[in-house]
């Protein structure tokens, strides 16, 4: 196995990228955009929840989404990267843009067809999976993690050598080791986030508490 952490995505704090700033910057983009949604839901590890992030809501916001894809462009496992990936379907459309703002090639994947496990992708063409086998620093993006099965799942499409590393925008819960098997994962911003609405809307208040003791 390669080494996969790479000096560069292993310490931020060596970089030009201000990993608290972009925590904080996509909190707000976030909060601002409306991801956070009441229902009622069951995410792909089975959890139910009354609470979720639905990321695919910044798309409706031009201002929060390019603050979460400036931060996305400029980390440097990104910037390292020679093909890029995604967990479908959440994130084609974000990484489909990135991987134009940044002049990087897609490796497109999809759910298999008539499947009935959340986990099981496959890539879309064989010029896709050309692309991502012969990669050299593939980066796999996601939108919110809860446990990482989705992006491991999605690590399991490439080969066990290659040196893989994964940036969500948003881990909200924990992740499970043995899902970071041949991966290392990163996150813009890591803040748990509880599955019940009731919970959320006290860690709410308990962020502007916060800030109004800050000022």
């Amino acid at each position: 196995m390669n080494d996969l952490a790479q000096p560069r995505c292993s310490n931020l704090e060596l970089t030009a990228f201000d990993q608290q700033r972009a925590a904080e910057d996509t909190w707000e983009a976030l909060l601002s955009a409306g991801v956070f949604v009441e229902g009622n839901f069951t995410f792909a590890s089975g959890l139910k929840a009354t609470l979720k992030a639905d990321a695919e809501r910044l798309y409706g916001h031009p201002r929060q989404l390019g603050i979460v894809m400036g931060y996305f462009a400029t980390f440097p496992c990104v910037e390292d990267a020679d093909v890029l990936l995604y967990v479908p379907d959440g994130m084609r459309e974000f990484i489909s843009l990135l991987g134009k703002h940044v002049g990087k090639p897609v490796a497109n994947t999809i759910r298999r067809p008539g499947t009935k496990s959340k986990y099981d992708f496959v890539f879309a063409t064989d010029k896709d999976e050309n692309l991502a086998w012969r990669a050299k620093r593939p980066i796999i993006g996601e939108d919110v993690v809860t446990t990482l099965g989705s992006v491991a799942a999605l690590r399991r499409l490439l080969p066990p050598d290659q040196t893989v590393h994964s940036l969500a925008i948003l881990l909200r819960g924990t992740v499970h080791e043995e899902y970071r098997s041949g991966l290392v994962d990163h996150y813009l911003l890591t803040k748990e986030i509880p599955t019940d609405k009731e919970e959320f809307k006290t860690v709410l208040r308990s962020c502007h508490q916060d800030r109004t003791l800050e000022h």
